[in-house]
């Protein structure tokens, strides 16, 4: 069902304030051919003050006193990304006005390529035994990647975490959600971000 209609989540505070660095599923080099073709306006330009008609704001939105916070956070995530890869990033964070979904977004210069960050997938039955459950996807324009709890993966609930990226013109915009958003929704949320910056 579209976030647009339905946001399901648990809750869980602020925890992605503390852990926005870690979630890119590749962050490219750019080479010369991407940086000539990427549009020349910075990426902390494309990312959008809400998402999705305000169903998710920046966290001052919510609380004037977290601003310092997400404001360290974001400069922080997009510098350190930036250095590492030598690229233009730029992090912006979101909640719920309740908190209880929370997405990271990330906008930056080159394609990303593969990037396995729990190796590459497993058929579901051989992975029973463990207590997550991962698969890759593709929905729509974006590549997928969603971690379950073995129950919920049998039950066929939502993921716990749910990131999906998208290239386009040069730009990869990566949106990290968490709790409870399905495949669908985050992939949903990566093309609202295409659509304000004006990539598509």
């Amino acid at each position: 069902m579209p976030l647009r209609s339905t946001i399901i989540g648990a809750a869980s505070g602020v925890v992605l304030l503390a852990g926005v660095v870690g979630f890119a599923v590749g962050l490219p080099e750019e080479t010369e051919d991407q940086a000539a073709d990427a549009s020349s306006t910075p990426a902390a330009e494309l990312i959008p003050e809400s998402l999705l008609g305000g169903a998710l704001v920046r966290y001052p939105e919510i609380d004037p006193q977290m601003q310092s916070v997400s404001d360290e956070v974001e400069q922080f995530g997009g510098d350190k990304l930036a250095d590492v890869f030598d690229t233009d990033v730029a992090v912006g964070i979101y909640a719920t006005p309740d908190l209880q979904v929370q997405v990271a977004v990330t906008v930056y210069n080159g394609e990303s390529g593969l990037f396995l960050q729990k190796g590459p997938p497993v058929p579901p039955n051989l992975a029973a035994s463990q207590q997550t459950i991962s698969d890759i996807v593709r929905q729509g324009d974006s590549v997928c990647i969603a971690q379950w709890e073995a129950q919920a993966f049998e039950q066929e609930g939502p993921p716990f975490q749910t990131q999906c990226q998208r290239v386009v013109d040069g730009r990869t915009v990566n949106v990290y959600a968490t709790p409870g958003l399905t495949i669908e929704q985050t992939a949903e949320l990566v093309d609202d971000v295409v659509s304000q910056a004006g990539l598509d």
